[in-house]
């Protein structure tokens, strides 16, 4: 109870008004209907409404909703240059995003979304067994298991890599992109007049040790181009003092037009990517098959494949056409897991039934039998990217860029487009 015996409205609220009840000369007159309250702006002297509700006074009674947001009004003799500073005004779009280009399938299906909420625990034995039967059908018959080694070094590492206060984290990023860009130089890649992509490029790490090598190379015409929708701070490539060869460019890769890129003398352009985590990487080859003539070839790290989307793997009509469906992608796009997310020990001596062989069983396969079948799922999913990638002039294959004792994750793909006789 207040001092003056009238009951007080408890802390931090405030009792609901009607249009009926008055409302203090210095606050806004204009009653919030969604809200059941007045407007709590204040207003200038001799003024009923507040800027935003103005529109309800008499002596303005020539202001109309703004076109670009009519959630605030403007008035009507100001219109033409208020909608030149409203912030509602879409940003003026640059001529090389074009939103979700390559995000569009190429191949349509009328399944409905089995993925919001899909656990492989609550999947029926028999349908997983079944699902699992048909991949490794497709794994054995699509031959893509067949992966030779390509480990590079590049000797712009060298020094770098014999750095003996570098952790075993710091290393193993040096390991994976000295070989990466060494398969680059070993494919024929490093040629004049060409520009390097890096798709979802982060800090630059990558970026960073191509605009070096060109640097130190003899190639004319050259220039590295970073794609990544987000900013990044402490950028690796802000250390490259040839700001020429350097090109920062902030689009999201589903809406990246490369042809309409002012890129100079530049002829054809080489995509890396080292990041393009499971749909990425999908995004990324429609960019490359979009961009036509000036698309010369890829080497992409692969990872990460449990983020493969439906809605934009290149690789749909391959799995239809051996008979997955969306459900059989969703289940492979979860089993993936299984080749890369440790032994699970732990959670196995708790949960998991002991075989005979003294091994944990889930799902009734053995972790080894697991771990098999994760990497089959993945080869099974790039195996519909390179059947894509083939029926668009390009010849692609897979290969094992470093050991598996650096990364788990250590196959790249690698493209070339064909010919043209």
């Amino acid at each position: 109870m207040s001092s003056s015996g009238t009951e007080e409205p408890p802390s931090g609220k405030r009792p609901k008004l009607n249009p009926d009840q008055s409302k203090p000369e210095s606050h806004c007159q204009h009653f919030v209907q969604r809200k059941k309250r007045f407007c709590k702006m204040t207003v200038a002297r001799g003024k009923s409404y507040c800027g935003e509700h103005d529109v309800h006074a008499s002596e303005n009674a020539d202001r109309i909703p703004c076109p670009l947001d009519p959630k605030h009004s403007v008035s009507a003799a100001k219109l033409e240059k208020h909608l030149k500073i409203c912030n509602a005004k879409e940003a003026d779009r640059p001529p090389f995003i074009e939103p979700g280009v390559n995000a569009l399938s190429d191949y349509e299906d009328d399944q409905e979304d089995v993925a919001a909420g899909l656990k492989l625990a609550d999947v029926p034995d028999g349908e997983l067994k079944t699902a699992i039967e048909k991949i490794l059908k497709l794994y054995d018959e699509s031959r893509i298991g067949m992966i030779d080694e390509l480990l590079k070094e590049h000797p712009a590492f060298k020094q770098e890599l014999a750095n003996e206060s570098y952790g075993p984290q710091t290393l193993k990023h040096l390991v994976q992109s000295a070989s990466l860009l060494g398969i680059i130089e070993h494919e024929g890649f490093l040629q004049n007049e060409t520009a390097f992509v890096e798709f979802g490029a982060g800090k630059g790490q990558v970026a960073f040790w191509l605009a070096t090598i060109l640097q130190q190379s003899a190639l004319t015409n050259t220039k590295v181009l970073l794609i990544d929708r987000a900013s990044h701070r402490h950028k690796k490539d802000n250390k490259i003092e040839d700001r020429e060869l350097i090109q920062r460019v902030r689009a999201d890769i589903a809406d990246l037009v490369l042809n309409k890129l002012e890129l100079g003398a530049i002829r054809s352009v080489v995509g890396v990517g080292k990041h393009l985590c499971g749909g990425a990487t999908d995004l990324a080859l429609r960019c490359l098959i979009h961009a036509n003539r000036q698309s010369r070839g890829f080497v992409f790290a692969l990872c990460c494949h449990h983020r493969c989307d439906w809605a934009t793997y290149t690789g749909k009509r391959f799995l239809l056409e051996a008979g997955l469906g969306r459900r059989d992608f969703e289940l492979m796009v979860r089993m993936v897991s299984w080749a890369v997310c440790g032994t699970g020990t732990s959670r196995e001596r708790r949960k998991d039934v002991v075989g005979d062989d003294g091994t944990a069983v889930k799902y009734g396969l053995t972790r080894a039998q697991r771990e098999d079948i994760g990497r089959k799922c993945k080869r099974v999913l790039d195996a519909g990217r390179i059947r894509y990638l083939e029926r668009n002039g390009f010849e692609a294959g897979l290969k094992f860029y470093a050991a598996s004792e650096v990364t788990l994750e250590n196959v790249c793909m690698i493209g070339h487009v064909r010919s043209k006789v």
